[in-house]
């Protein structure tokens, strides 16, 4: 939930654009408070973890039958794409936000139409983060 609602805070305030410091962190603290508000209520707003949709049968004198190998299987799958689905979306997040990035930053640099020593440092943090993204996502793709 903090680093959604930290990122979330981060895009906005950029979207936003503060026009002095105050203002810049006036705006993430209170974007950030309510996106940690929203994903706190809307995370507790499901059922507990003893209620479930299906009501458990009564207990019988059988005892219930050890999963098979193959249910076994299914179960490690299911987590393994669960894993790598949050892992997709989680790069996909911020590669997202490093494109937006760089889509303002070009915009400024193009209306300027001057190179300045700011812009160049902008322009190389954000290729280093790129490149960090880029790297971090092979060594996950490749299986860790």
């Amino acid at each position: 939930m903090i680093g959604g609602s930290v990122v979330a805070a981060a895009v906005m305030t950029v979207i936003l654009d503060p026009p002095d410091t105050t203002a810049l962190v006036l705006t993430f603290g209170v974007i950030l408070l309510a996106a940690l508000v929203l994903s706190y209520g809307v995370g507790y707003l499901g059922l507990s973890w003893v209620d479930t949709a299906y009501p458990m049968p009564e207990p019988t004198s059988n005892p219930t039958e050890p999963g098979t190998e193959a249910s076994q299987a299914d179960r490690e799958n299911f987590k393994w794409m669960i894993r790598e689905g949050i892992g997709v979306a989680i790069a996909s997040l911020f590669g997202l936000i490093l494109l937006v990035l760089f889509l303002l930053e070009e915009t400024a640099l193009i209306q300027s139409q001057q190179l300045t020593v700011g812009d160049i440092g902008v322009l190389t943090v954000l290729f280093v983060l790129v490149l960090t993204l880029f790297v971090v996502g092979l060594w996950s793709w490749r299986g860790r």
